[in-house]
């Protein structure tokens, strides 16, 4: 089987590229003229076709919707070559490979048939095998559409000898066919890449045409058609090298590893920028005491989500998304989730109302709804409150702002009020005396406010007195046990006595009648 020459195939390879060119040429002409002497204008950006990107978008600009016009055309007509080269090359490919396979088989069936032939001489099915098998090479021949390959199976002088060499020159029509095959691959990812670089320019002028006033819907589907590349996965050679192609390729892998890079880089800038913007937005908000610490935790966190968000959002253009359609979908979701989530927002509303207003802070005791409890932290959402007993409360905003809130630790300073009881034939002046040294020998009494010590009520049982010292509100309850604890052995040491409730019962014996 005769094999043509690399040079006779890179020769006619090149010749069927250049027709292809041509004949593509000529399609996509016709619409440019019309075009350009419809309008009298000549399309300009085309003179170089791979002409910068930014530079086509500074040529672009002054150009008039009429004048765009042509100016898709003539790209449409340089994408619309470029994809048909492409599309002829993937064609050859495909051939290529049948061929390839059809030598391969011819080998392998030319190596049997030699043994068969020993065999047929004896053996009736052995000749008959062999026969077949001789159709079936002459079959593949065929397919190659060879006319050397055909005469060399047509000149079988149906020895083992014969045969052997068939197979040998059939692996070595094979290998050959490989090898071109792989150069036709490589060139192919050339051609792809050429493609791609006329697509993405003709989708940069379609683009400026629409700003203009065109209308490039149909454009943009036959645009969207021809992007991306096509992998046989059952051709694993050719995938393998489409694949390694383009990973090697500056437009494809190593671009996309570029920006990748880039992005991955710009997110962990994105990341120390909000960083350091929060601890410079801590640090100031620190020096502004009228701000109230769930205030000052929410500006810092808002500053540096709002960075990540936004930093996210421009690091996607390094990977060349287009962010417009994000904003857009984020801002159509925005209107879904808020009709759908209208209780939320309502605690969003509330959680903004706490923060302005500051009816408590963190570590502040609170009361709500009978609940009172040390505020550990707050969302835009929720407040979340521990109980004296260690209990995790979480309490939708909107319940907070919606009733009654007390502030247990709301001041500096806090009354402590207490109430003490005396008999009623007790001495007023010295239990009222007794009180008044318990709260001034305190270490935790204030003495401004000054405390107050008076008779408030006269009870069935008992007089009683109001004993009202002022302390630090971190001290109200260490005063409130030593007081009551104090008063109540000094009562007991100085005869004073502490009314309790009791009940007398009287007992009348009756006299029994007797009867007569």
């Amino acid at each position: 089987m005769t094999i043509l020459t690399h040079s006779e195939h890179i020769k006619k390879l090149s010749f069927l590229l250049f027709i292809l060119v041509i004949l593509s040429l000529t399609l996509g002409v016709p619409n440019v003229l019309a075009a350009n002497n419809d309008k009298g204008y000549i399309a300009i950006t085309t003179s170089n076709a791979n002409i910068d990107l930014g530079e086509l978008e500074f040529a672009l600009t002054p150009l008039t919707k009429d004048e765009l016009t042509v100016e898709v055309d003539a790209w449409l007509a340089i994408l619309k070559a470029r994809a048909t080269i492409v599309s002829e090359a993937e064609i050859l490919v495909s051939q290529k490979q049948k061929k390839i396979l059809a030598a391969q088989e011819i080998s392998d069936i030319s190596a049997e048939s030699a043994v068969l032939l020993n065999k047929s001489k004896n053996d009736e099915s052995a000749a008959k095998e062999l026969k077949k098998d001789l159709d079936e090479i002459k079959s593949l021949a065929r397919d190659i559409k060879h006319q050397r390959a055909d005469k060399a199976v047509d000149e079988l002088s149906k020895t083992p000898e014969s045969l052997n060499q068939l197979a040998k020159k059939a692996d070595q029509y094979s290998d050959k066919m490989q090898k071109r095959r792989e150069l036709l691959i490589k060139n192919l990812t050339q051609l792809r890449e050429e493609k791609n670089d006329a697509l993405e320019r003709f989708q940069l002028v379609l683009t400026s045409w629409e700003s203009k006033g065109g209308d490039g819907a149909e454009l943009h589907l036959y645009a969207n058609a021809l992007s991306g590349t096509n992998v046989d996965l059952t051709d694993s050679d050719a995938a393998w090298l489409t694949i390694k192609g383009w990973l090697l390729s500056q437009d494809g892998g190593l671009r996309w590893l570029a920006n990748i890079i880039k992005f991955t880089l710009a997110l962990i800038f994105v990341y120390i920028l909000s960083r350091t913007a929060g601890k410079i937005t801590d640090a100031a908000l620190n020096r502004n005491s009228n701000l109230s610490t769930l205030l000052k935790l929410f500006i810092k966190v808002s500053v540096r989500r709002v960075i990540l968000i936004i930093g996210f959002i421009v690091s996607l253009t390094l990977i060349e998304i287009n962010v417009a359609p994000v904003l857009a979908l984020i801002g159509a979701a925005g209107l879904v989730v808020g009709l759908a989530l209208q209780g939320t927002l309502s605690n969003f509303a509330s959680g903004m109302l706490i923060l302005i207003y500051r009816p408590f802070d963190v570590s502040d005791i609170i009361e709500i709804d009978g609940v009172t409890g040390t505020v550990h932290s707050m969302t835009l959402l929720s407040t979340s409150i521990k109980t004296f007993d260690n209990q995790h409360l979480v309490v939708p905003n909107n319940n907070i702002w919606g009733t009654t809130i007390v502030n247990v630790t709301g001041s500096r300073t806090r009354r402590v009020d207490l109430v003490f009881g005396i008999g009623y034939g007790d001495d007023m002046a010295k239990a009222e005396q007794i009180m008044l040294d318990v709260v001034n020998r305190h270490e935790l009494v204030l003495e401004n406010p000054a405390p107050v010590v008076k008779v408030n009520k006269l009870a069935d049982s008992s007089v009683n007195f109001v004993c009202r010292p002022w302390v630090k509100t971190e001290n109200y309850l260490d005063v409130y046990w030593d007081i009551t604890r104090q008063v109540k052995e000094e009562f007991d040491k100085q005869g004073v006595s502490i009314p309790f409730p009791q009940r007398d019962i009287h007992v009348h014996q009756v006299a029994k009648i007797t009867e007569k």
